[in-house]
């Protein structure tokens, strides 16, 4: 694999830096745990000791993931991934469930080797969570690792073409050793979150709707990224006003556009509404050189009570900090074909992310809607994109997404009303013990 020469490594590391310096979202969180400048100065030692594209990318990786944040992202050049010497896979998927790392897909080349279900113990000898903790957390941001498992499971199993791994398994309290091989580029998905939901089905583009006995809809929407989703929603509002309640499936949506999760929301308060609550951070140059020549002896608290201009002082204490910010709070307006006025439940889960987030804050807001499952992913904002001459993309969250009651979920998740785990056995039975007790709440609701 190429190698880049050591000045276009330095400016894009520096181009990094300065972007985040200026345009990251949460230094209010962060500045007392992370020397940005100090992390910038032992990152550069690191990429100009790399001796190839993959090698700099993860110091890239390692770089970023110190700003903590889940919509701040590296992605390799495309020329990365398709090199089998660094993409290939081992034959199985992974997922985290009940505090473990558990296969759940298993190809059909080492289908008499690896029962589905078995719960890996160590990899190489090394227990795994001190394996992942050691060897991938510092690559990645892991402050909610139910959350971000699928990254942690492309660590995981990817290596070189041909390289070996030793896995300890656990099945049915018993353990057993099995070596399995890395293929190329054949990464295997799992196919066990395709629930068996009740009810009669109708498939459209954006969504699923499945209808039950009594007169229950249950829409599950996968992902806001559809750009045909309000329409087809408004399309068939006729039949959806026939439920007697619904419930919202989004527990494996992953986000998309803010727009579309707003589309559903409005069927459900109306034409036009507050959408969200945000920070975005402001720099005022002028106020970094006078903090320059200003003595502080007390602290910020202690300042605000005795200063005459406290919009000054603000300013003046912050900016330099990168800690200022500019509060918005936005509305949209959609050409409804009407309300749904039935009871509702949103099942959700730690994957449910970004705009699948921006929803939860409308529905939150507005609604009477009950949420059931567990915390939501804890990220949401809006990405810079830094197009690298490398190849690569990074991505800087520019923006800090609030409740619309102030409530911070960064890093913690949208708590559910209602607090449902799913087990190993659920997953293996393709159940959803969030939806069922969403039906059975939705149905003691309707008595």
């Amino acid at each position: 694999m190429k190698n880049i020469s050591d000045e276009q490594k330095i400016y894009e590391l520096s181009l990094i830096w300065k972007e985040a310096e200026y345009n990251f979202a949460f230094w209010n969180k962060i500045n007392d745990k992370v020397n940005w400048d100090e992390e910038y100065k032992q990152a550069l030692k690191r990429v100009l000791k790399t001796k190839n594209l993959y090698e700099y990318y993860m110091e890239l990786l390692r770089f970023v993931s110190k700003l903590r944040d889940g919509h701040t992202f590296i992605y390799f050049p495309k020329e990365v991934q398709e090199d089998p010497q660094y993409f290939s896979y081992l034959p199985i998927s992974t997922d985290y469930i009940e505090g473990k790392i558990v296969i759940d897909c298993v190809d059909h080349s080492v289908k008499d080797l690896v029962k589905p279900f078995s719960i890996i113990k160590k990899i190489s000898g090394i227990p795994i969570k001190e394996y992942i903790e050691n060897n991938i957390f510092p690559y990645i941001w892991h402050e909610k690792p139910e959350s971000n498992y699928w990254e942690i499971n492309n660590h995981l199993l990817r290596g070189a073409l041909n390289s070996k791994v030793e896995l300890e398994l656990e099945y049915d309290g018993k353990i057993e050793i099995v070596v399995l091989e890395r293929t190329k580029n054949k990464q295997v998905y799992s196919e066990n979150r395709n629930v068996s939901i009740e009810g009669e089905l109708k498939e459209f583009k954006s969504f699923k709707l499945n209808i039950t006995k009594d007169g229950i809809m249950i829409i599950t929407i996968d992902t806001f990224m559809n750009n045909e989703l309000p329409k087809e929603l408004y399309d068939n509002f006729e039949l959806l006003k026939k439920a007697k309640g619904i419930i919202i499936n989004i527990s494996q949506n992953g986000g998309g556009n803010g727009y579309y999760s707003g589309a559903l929301a409005a069927l459900f308060i109306g034409k036009e509404f507050e959408i969200d609550y945000s920070k975005t951070q402001v720099h005022i140059a002028s106020y970094k050189a006078w903090s320059k020549n200003t003595v502080f002896s007390k602290t910020y608290e202690e300042y605000m009570e005795i200063v005459e201009n406290k919009e000054y002082f603000e300013k003046l204490w912050k900016i330099p900090k990168h800690e200022y910010y500019e509060e918005d709070r936005n509305k949209l307006s959609y050409d409804i074909p009407g309300l749904l006025k039935v009871p509702v439940m949103i099942v959700i889960s730690a994957v449910t992310a970004s705009a699948a987030e921006d929803f939860l804050i409308m529905m939150r807001g507005h609604t009477n809607a009950t949420i059931v499952g567990t915390p939501s992913y804890g990220s949401t904002g809006q990405p810079l994109n830094i197009y690298l001459e490398s190849g690569g993309r990074v991505g800087i969250c520019t923006r800090q997404c609030l409740m619309l009651d102030g409530t911070d979920f960064t890093n913690k998740g949208i708590a559910p009303d209602v607090y449902v785990e799913e087990t190993i056995e659920s997953v293996r039975a393709n159940r959803s013990l969030a939806l069922e007790k969403a039906l059975e709440l939705l149905r003691e609701k309707l008595k």
